[in-house]
């Protein structure tokens, strides 16, 4: 429960354990953020429990970038359509499960209830068309053009050619 130093931005103060969730809890939206972290074997086996706890009765799991390799090796990625950070694709796709279509030209990827993204970037632009989904375009364009957001559409992706994926 000690303040955690992530790699940018302020301290994270942790209000719980994953550990601590019980069987009959159930979170409406698991976000399973990518970095460093983010790979096989450095990620806390309390936490692929606890993705693997909540994922089948989950109403939306989002992802940005890695962060769909910890899903992929909790098995929730089996026959989905999905995407990763394009530096990491080609490790990403031979570390996973070849029943996993991984998709190499997409900002983000949504299939049923599970929304992933590429990069860093890539997550702010699914996150605008979650918002989307979720609430309606207008009172997403409304939040987008008070915060100044501009974003790219689902298959505006650079990226894909800058890494070869």
């Amino acid at each position: 429960m000690d303040p955690v130093e992530p790699a940018s931005g302020p301290m994270i103060l942790p209000m719980r354990k994953y550990g601590d969730v019980t069987s009959d809890e159930q979170f409406d939206i698991i976000f399973i953020p990518g970095g460093p972290g983010a790979r096989p074997g450095k990620v806390p086996d309390e936490v692929l429990s606890f993705v693997k706890q909540q994922a089948p009765k989950a109403k939306y799991i989002l992802t940005v970038c890695t962060g769909s390799w910890i899903l992929a090796g909790c098995g929730v990625l089996e026959g989905k359509r999905a995407t990763t950070n394009k530096a990491a694709f080609a490790a990403v796709k031979a570390d996973t499960s070849n029943k996993i279509q991984w998709i190499g030209k997409a900002r983000w990827v949504v299939d049923g209830n599970i929304w992933t993204s590429s990069g860093v970037t890539a997550g702010i632009d699914m996150a605008n068309a979650f918002l989307t989904h979720l609430i309606g375009e207008e009172t997403t364009v409304f939040i987008r053009n008070i915060i100044e957001l501009g974003v790219r559409e689902q298959d505006d992706d650079e990226f894909a050619v800058v890494h070869d994926v």
